[in-house]
């Protein structure tokens, strides 16, 4: 995966947003499950994008 493909995925089509709640912090990749590894580039550090609202307080 290229720069420029790494860098559309983090800051994606909507300006901004991202469409995943977890993210391959090797690649950037973003995903609506949790994975144990990236499809994209074989990583297997997947964490949780945002955890407002997960836990509360």
């Amino acid at each position: 995966m290229s720069l420029t493909d790494k860098i559309a995925r983090v800051v994606g089509a909507t300006g901004g947003e991202s469409d995943g709640t977890y993210e391959c912090k090797t690649c950037g990749a973003t995903f609506t499950l949790d994975r144990q590894t990236c499809p994209d580039c074989g990583g297997c550090t997947i964490d949780r994008i945002d955890w407002d609202g997960v836990v509360s307080g």
